[in-house]
């Protein structure tokens, strides 16, 4: 069952996606205690993600955004390593199509040297068979720790049962908070994942799918959920914002959201 905070979340933009008429990515921001080995204060330990979709093509961007690790913190373990979600009823993963570097992001350790664009797709899996430990509820997972739930995983270079090196491999934040090994792989900011669906998601789906999500840091070592309505944001993509500001002057018309706050809806042409 979804939570009633992620249910508020998506009902309250869901009012919005459809005023808009327009494709729109969606960010969430993990901020929310939601378990691990970790017993003491977050300290700033954050992430965001971002979903769009483009016909079949999910692509997540999935960000370190903390400002601190909690106290006794290793470098593992400020390392953001799993991404879990629900696609829903009859729809999975059909492939991962890839897993880079992110914009103003770079290689740490023994990936020194790389940059945007470059590829981790040997060091990232995907399933539709369940994660381990608290990410069991999600379906599908995206990991660079091979303690899944004991399903098929593939990595994004389309390896079966890949031997990924989790938690390394993961995501520091920008800078990283405590310095990576030389000898260890992990990337600093952001790593971009695109995958083929089996079907299409509507805007609405997405938006139930981002909310509910949840992402790990280390080895089980602790677990972020989306804390609240007013972290599920809007990103408007490809152009449509300046669509929007050259549209001809139309009439709109006010829909009133669950607390009584105006949506508009509006022509996109």
């Amino acid at each position: 069952m979804t939570p009633p905070l992620y249910r508020r979340a998506v009902v309250a933009a869901a009012i919005l996606v459809p005023a808009l008429a327009c494709p729109a990515g969606i960010i969430v921001h993990y901020g929310a205690d939601a378990g691990g080995t970790n017993t003491n204060p977050l300290n700033g330990l954050a992430a965001s993600a971002s979903f769009s979709v483009d016909g079949l093509t999910l692509t997540i961007v999935v960000t370190n955004t903390s400002t601190g690790v909690p106290g006794g913190a290793e470098v593992s373990d400020s390392l953001l390593v799993s991404l879990g979600f629900n696609l829903g009823d009859g729809i999975s993963i059909v492939s991962g199509n890839s897993a880079v570097i992110g914009a103003a992001s770079i290689g740490l350790g023994a990936w020194a040297g790389l940059g945007p664009g470059d590829s981790v797709a040997d060091q990232w899996l995907w399933t539709n068979d369940g994660g381990g430990d608290l990410l069991e509820s999600f379906s599908q997972v995206i990991s660079t720790s091979m303690g899944q739930g004991g399903g098929d995983t593939f990595s994004f270079d389309g390896t079966a049962d890949p031997n990924v090196g989790g938690p390394f491999g993961g995501i520091a934040a920008a800078p990283p908070i405590i310095n990576v090994p030389g000898s260890q792989r992990a990337v600093s900011n952001s790593i971009e994942y695109r995958l083929t669906l089996s079907a299409v998601l509507s805007q609405s789906q997405l938006l139930q799918i981002a909310g509910s999500s949840i992402v790990e840091f280390g080895s089980d070592y602790q677990y972020l959920a989306v804390p609240a309505p007013g972290s599920l944001t809007l990103l408007l993509v490809a152009g449509v914002a300046t669509r929007l500001r050259r549209r001809r002057p139309v009439r709109s018309r006010s829909l009133r959201g669950p607390a009584g706050r105006r949506a508009t809806r509006r022509s996109c042409s």
